[in-house]
């Protein structure tokens, strides 16, 4: 039951985890085909907000696969399914604050990168 617990605990930061990897992914993608160093600071709102409505369900997708390949109990275990499912839809429904958050990591990052 103490692992149960643990997992719930860990499920959000897992998935965050996830999610920032394929962010930078696509950061860096970007960059390259845009031809820049960094996305402008008064751009990344638009550019993150443009990937989420675009790259929506790939995401999920990408989330659910990786969840598979790193817990291989995973479509047995239905707590962590459901709630790998509950967190997937919190982040797509509530799109402002995640585009907010995702563009502040990515600002960070990048002022990251100067260091």
């Amino acid at each position: 039951m103490n692992t149960n617990n643990n997992m719930s605990q860990d499920l959000p930061k897992t998935i965050s985890n996830i999610v920032l990897y394929y962010i930078k992914k696509h950061y860096h993608n970007y960059l390259k085909e845009h031809q820049l160093s960094k996305i402008p600071d008064d751009e990344i709102n638009n550019v993150v907000n443009s990937f989420y409505v675009e790259k929506e369900a790939e995401l999920k997708k990408f989330i659910r696969n990786t969840m598979r390949k790193n817990f291989p109990d995973y479509d047995k275990n239905l707590a962590m399914k459901t709630g790998t499912e509950e967190i997937i839809l919190e982040m797509f429904d509530d799109r402002e604050f995640s585009v907010s958050r995702v563009s502040l990591e990515i600002s960070n990052y990048q002022n990251g990168l100067k260091n």
